[in-house]
């Protein structure tokens, strides 16, 4: 499971890291609290080169009759995104790197939710595996594109919380996820991960800024 994750960097950094060149009209601001059907940016091929473009978080399918299906489309389970009628075709020909620097799992105490930030290689941007499509809208002329992350099985690190977690991909992946390649979607290292337990700040998804990721005492 991943329903919420953080991008606190700036796009210039993001346009070097992942060797893409910006797509017409795209702006990104630094985000400290990313929720489900937000507009998320995302790397693609476009003509053999990596772009980077605005997603909604939360896949519509091409034969969707609203965008209300979304809201359970955010995640794509590894195991059946080849069979899954909502992501079958994304899985064989649009896929895309969502882009992200930390993800957000809550441990349950009693009725409270405690959020703690899962981070990879000290904090740096990383890629969940994830895929892409087109809906020509309600009237088929209002066009949204969108995406959904992958997940797994938790790694040893991400199960003391939550027994999924989301398919972060190594760089050396890249190209080949992009390119429709069979890549391994397995649980991420877990020696290069830490996890923090996080204000509950980040609870309420009209809530940004660094207050969302400020630790919490245990």
């Amino acid at each position: 499971m991943c329903g919420r994750y953080t991008l606190r960097v700036k796009l210039n950094r993001l346009l070097s890291q992942f060797a893409a060149e910006l797509a017409e009209g795209t702006v990104w601001e630094p985000r400290y609290n990313i929720p489900p059907t937000a507009s998320v940016p995302a790397v693609r091929l476009a003509d053999g080169k990596r772009q980077l473009a605005l997603f909604k978080w939360g896949l519509i399918p091409s034969w969707a009759k609203d965008a209300k299906i979304a809201y359970s489309t955010i995640n794509a389970r590894a195991d059946t995104v080849a069979t899954k009628p909502a992501f079958r075709s994304a899985f064989k020909k649009r896929r895309c790197l969502v882009l992200a620097d930390g993800y957000v799992e809550w441990e349950k105490d009693g009725k409270a939710k405690l959020p703690w930030l899962y981070e990879v290689d000290g904090g740096k941007p990383f890629a969940f595996a994830g895929l892409c499509e087109w809906w020509g809208g309600p009237d088929g002329k209002s066009p949204v594109e969108s995406c959904t992350i992958l997940t797994t099985d938790a790694n040893e690190l991400a199960s003391e919380v939550h027994n999924r977690m989301p398919v972060i991909l190594d760089a050396e992946d890249y190209d080949g996820w992009l390119a429709g390649d069979e890549i391994p979607l397995v649980p991420f290292d877990s020696e290069r991960m830490t996890a923090r337990p996080i204000s509950t700040t980040i609870n309420n998804v009209k809530n940004q800024g660094p207050q969302c990721v400020e630790s919490r005492p245990e």
